[in-house]
């Protein structure tokens, strides 16, 4: 029972970061995270879908790499939180690009912790097209963990008193 307590808790505190950062006016995160929906989490994953429109497109029509970046940072961070104490600080975030996403089309997004230690976490983010669950892209986000970050153990009241 308290393991299923524990795990809402968590999904909750991943949720509270991305609407944070949806609601933080003038800056890219909010750019890139505006349009983000179907939003689902669990123990160690966090999944969404994004919209492929004009805020994200790059001059091709298709999804901006910058955006996917950005979207393995921030909806990587998010699956973090649901398996670990601390957010951490991103040390090495990389993306292989493998096919574009056009205009108009939805890709889901699907975050998964791969370890999550004392000092260090490796997240694995993939980007599918909806329609055909074809591989476009996939990310790998390896964050220091430590206790002074804003959402680790304890911290979460800053947060939600700036909500």
């Amino acid at each position: 029972m308290a393991s299923s307590v524990q795990s809402t808790i968590d999904a909750d505190r991943a949720k509270l970061f991305l609407q944070f950062l949806q609601q933080n006016n003038n800056t890219y995160d909010q750019t890139v995270l505006a349009d983000i929906k179907d939003v689902y989490c669990e123990r160690g994953r966090f999944t969404c879908v994004i919209p492929v429109n004009e805020k994200v497109q790059n001059r091709y029509g298709t999804l901006h790499g910058g955006c996917i970046a950005t979207l393995v940072d921030v909806i990587g961070s998010a699956a973090l939180m649901t398996a670990a104490d601390a957010s951490g600080v991103s040390v090495d975030i990389n993306v292989s690009f493998l096919r574009s996403a056009p205009l108009n089309e939805e890709v889901e997004i699907d975050a998964q912790v791969l370890r999550a230690g004392k000092s260090l976490a490796t997240v694995q983010v993939d980007f599918r097209l909806k329609r055909t669950g074809e591989l476009l892209s996939q990310g790998r986000h390896t964050k220091y963990l430590h206790a002074g970050t804003p959402l680790a153990s304890g911290n979460e009241k800053k947060l939600t008193s700036k909500l």
